[in-house]
């Protein structure tokens, strides 16, 4: 089994970003997952980027199938030109595995890249069509096909070497309206005479959810049942569990104790400060600052987060620009400081929260028999328990090079 590099959340604009990859490769990482969707191209921009200064290439997979940010653009031009079969959920977002669609994804893929050719190229959540028409698996399977049969072409002009596909409902119950059957994409991709191309699966596995490894009946799990048919098996969010509970990261933080000595203080000054600015510049306003709904919400949930992305959309998504708004111009790095620090205090509470949820599941694991004591990490721990399952590659997001120093020797 292999450590790949997750390439989800990966920028482009990312010093942090860049450093990280660049040490996962000096260490021996051999994978790198991405899509076209991932950060609106930067992903595959920044992969490119550090790539080219490279003589040993890497496994580079990426994905295609969502219409999202620039790609609404694109897909509408295309549009104009062609008819294209397309899932539509939102104003926002789309989803399509058309082969016109497809093509437009790969040219943009191998341009951000800079290559020639990619290892393989993946359908990226193709069952968005059965969220939109559950049960319709007839007409999900003809469109597998359909891809499959454009993508057998893409293989044979060389511009990919391989494809697959990439659904979180690999592992639903085979019941469900919106599973993703094996047995039946493999039929697709005979029917489409692509078996030869047909080279990767890539499902969610991680130490809650593990309906990979359940036997069907058949007798043979998801991983097995791929193995026979000569596929390549990806796990993807190794660290990142949904449960009843909501998200639980298997991974441990360490968090600066200074920035929580006195939070409720600290809250009360700076909304105290972005108070009295809010009175200053809006003299007719005759709603209080701490009567806004955001403010409200705010107040209640900024120091319960268990995830960093969760603080940060808080933050950078809400917080900062009611703060611009209410200073009317961009902020300077004076005025910015002080909501900056409630920031990062934010992030410091987000990482206390995972760690405690974390420690609670190791003890509960421990005494299930799930994993045993162990000094390493609980993102090591995971990854090891992961090696037991059979599985080729698990794809970890490691946006900084302490996630990658932590997983090194699984490279």
């Amino acid at each position: 089994m292999r450590v790949g590099f997750g390439g989800y959340r990966i920028s482009s604009r990312s010093k942090e970003h860049k450093e990280a990859l660049e040490l996962a490769l000096d260490l021996g990482c051999s994978v790198i997952d991405t899509s076209s969707n991932y950060t609106d191209g930067e992903s595959e921009e920044l992969i490119g980027q550090v790539l080219k200064t490279r003589e040993k290439k890497p496994l580079v997979i990426t994905k295609a199938g969502y219409i999202q940010g620039q790609n609404l653009k694109h897909f509408q031009e295309l549009q104009d030109i062609e008819e294209i079969e397309f899932a539509d959920f939102s104003e926002d977002l789309k989803h399509s595995i058309d082969p016109v669609f497809l093509r437009d994804q790969l040219e943009r893929s191998l341009q951000r890249l800079d290559v020639e050719q990619i290892d393989a190229l993946l359908l990226h959540n193709p069952e968005y069509f059965l969220k939109k028409d559950p049960g319709n698996e007839d007409e999900y399977y003809r469109r597998i096909q359909k891809a499959f049969e454009y993508l057998k072409q893409e293989v044979s002009q060389g511009r990919i070497k391989s494809f697959g596909i990439s659904s979180n409902t690999f592992t639903s119950p085979q019941d469900s309206k919106e599973a993703t059957s094996l047995d039946k994409v493999w039929e697709a991709a005979k029917k489409a005479g692509a078996q030869e191309g047909f080279k990767y699966i890539q499902f969610p596995m991680n130490l809650l959810e593990m309906d990979a490894l359940k036997r069907e009946d058949g007798g043979l799990n998801l991983i097995e049942k791929a193995k026979g048919l000569g596929l390549t098996t990806i796990g993807n969010r190794p660290l990142n569990a949904f449960s009843s509970s909501g998200l639980l990261r298997l991974a441990t933080y360490p968090v600066d104790a200074q920035k929580l000595k006195d939070p409720e203080a600290l809250f009360a000054q700076k909304l105290g400060a972005l108070d009295k600015k809010w009175k200053e510049v809006l003299e007719d306003q005759e709603d209080e600052l701490f009567d806004l709904p955001l403010i409200k919400q705010i107040s209640e949930i900024w120091n319960k987060q268990t995830s960093l992305d969760a603080v940060q959309q808080i933050f950078m998504g809400h917080f900062f620009p009611l703060v611009a708004q209410i200073y009317g111009k961009d902020l300077s790095p004076e005025e910015s400081g002080p909501f900056y620090e409630l920031y990062e205090t934010a992030l410091e509470f987000a990482k206390k929260n995972m760690n405690e949820r974390a420690e609670k599941f190791i003890l509960q694991a421990q005494e299930s028999g799930l994993l045993e004591p162990s000094s390493k990490t609980l993102s090591q721990r995971a990854i090891e328990k992961y090696q037991e399952t059979g599985i080729d590659i698990v794809l970890v997001g490691m946006k900084s090079t302490k996630y990658v120093e932590d997983l090194k020797e699984y490279f």
